[in-house]
């Protein structure tokens, strides 16, 4: 016999069996509507602040540079949903060739943090990277770097000769994401990086030392690059609760217009890592409010979610966690499926 029942969190379908000549009843419960993240789909591979896109049904992530001979990690899935499905990591960002890492550019080669892909559909169709590297010039600053590609996997191309977003006595900018508005407006966020000019801040010290993560929102033109007004900050750290750090902006919005925010707070090397969210329905530009936290260290079993970034195609969000609790190890990329209800988020 079937029935559905509630644990306090969610529909379960059960079924029990009576066996009386044991005088037992055995149980089978299956949680409705709710799946727990995959962990770990690339089998152990460091694979940090993975970014997803989906195009034409396929499934693609783009990570850091992960030590092991890719400036830009990508690997692809035609079903998100099967864990086992991930393409074997290549490189789509090869430094070799291109300008920006040339002798007369402005990047350090194999340095680059948190891509982010988007496709320029009312534009070109063709593919944009936001990308933080290192400074030629200054390898303790990482700044923001446009490149492109006819192609999702690459190889891209920067042939700029200095940063498209630096503010270097600032700290720099990071996690850069692209987003596009359902009026077809486009805007990229990024992170002011004041940690690097504050003694690398919370993950370098422990302490609680005041610190600007500001993350900031730049509209551009149809092609990604051309920026349209100054940029604003939307949100910043939260102080001592979020031990004056947030990084890695992922920007959504939902049916009924209310635009969430998710981000990372705490230090990335450590159990203090977490991802948040904070939502506006005053429009793209806030205020945004009211923060909640969707991961924190121990869910699912993982160690130090976040870095996220979701996409409306499914819900589908990608994150890292720890590997084995151990930053030595790297960051292993996880999969989940998240559904916007009002002005809360949830993990399916």
């Amino acid at each position: 016999m079937w029935f559905v029942g509630f644990d306090g969190t969610s529909p379960l379908l059960c079924s029990f069996v009576a066996l009386p000549w044991e005088r037992m009843v055995l149980w089978r419960c299956f949680r409705l509507g709710k799946r727990d993240p995959n962990t770990d789909v690339l089998g152990g591979a460091n694979f940090p602040d993975p970014t997803i896109i989906n195009v034409e049904g396929t499934s693609y992530a783009f990570g850091t540079v992960d030590g092991q001979g890719h400036q830009v990690p990508v690997v692809s899935n035609p079903d998100f949903n099967n864990p086992s499905g991930w393409s074997s990591i290549s490189d789509s960002f090869p430094s070799e060739g291109v300008p920006a890492f040339g002798p007369n550019g402005w990047a350090a080669p194999d340095t680059v943090w948190a891509p982010d892909v988007v496709r320029l559909t009312d534009y070109d169709s063709s593919f944009a990277m936001y990308y933080s590297p290192a400074l030629q010039s200054n390898g303790g600053i990482h700044c923001v770097g446009v490149a492109r590609s006819a192609n999702i996997a690459g190889p891209y191309n920067d042939s700029s000769s200095e940063p498209w977003v630096c503010p270097q006595e600032a700290g720099g900018a990071i996690d850069a994401a692209g987003f596009l508005d359902s009026d077809n407006t486009r805007y990229v966020l990024y992170k002011i990086d004041g940690p690097a000019v504050n003694n690398g801040g919370y993950c370098a010290s422990q302490d609680n030392i005041v610190t600007n993560t500001s993350l900031m929102l730049q509209q551009t033109q149809s092609d990604g690059y051309t920026k349209v007004g100054s940029p604003v900050s939307i949100w910043n750290n939260q102080g001592v609760e979020d031990h004056y750090q947030a990084e890695a902006p992922s920007l959504l919005k939902s049916d009924d217009g209310t635009y969430f925010l998710f981000y990372s707070t705490g230090c990335y090397t450590d159990g203090s890592y977490t991802t948040k969210y904070v939502t506006s329905t005053s429009g793209i530009f806030g205020p945004y409010g009211n923060p909640q936290l969707l991961l924190k260290d121990g869910d699912f079993g993982q160690f130090g979610p976040g870095g996220a970034d979701i996409t409306l195609a499914g819900g589908q969000m990608v994150y890292h966690s720890l590997k084995n609790n151990d930053i030595a190890q790297g960051r292993v990329m996880n999969t989940a499926t998240l559904t916007l209800e009002g002005q809360s988020a949830r993990i399916n």
